[in-house]
């Protein structure tokens, strides 16, 4: 189990991503093509990065496909993991 929560994807790109570009929420939906509430959620940690949206950012960004959805993958297994859930037993190899 990890120790220390990973950061949301859209914690990144609210506190250093646009900054950094100078851009605000609406000028940078615009960019990427979708609604500013639409970015607006996933910046305030109320929605999740897509494989369509890491495309997006991706092409925007400049950068290789794979980097936001991975990171969303790793938040959201974080998440899963400090839930409380049943665990299921090993499976075992039939003799």
């Amino acid at each position: 189990m990890r120790m220390h929560k990973p950061p949301h994807p859209g914690e990144i790109l609210k506190k250093d991503v646009l900054p950094e570009l100078g851009l605000t929420v609406g000028e940078f939906a615009a960019h990427l093509g979708v609604s500013r509430p639409h970015l607006s959620n996933l910046l305030n940690q109320r929605a999740g990065i897509t494989a369509e949206m890491d495309l997006k950012i991706s092409e925007a960004l400049g950068q290789l496909p794979g980097l936001w959805i991975r990171m969303q993958a790793t938040y959201d297994l974080w998440q899963a993991e400090q839930a409380p859930r049943q665990h299921v037993a090993p499976l075992r190899k039939a003799a």
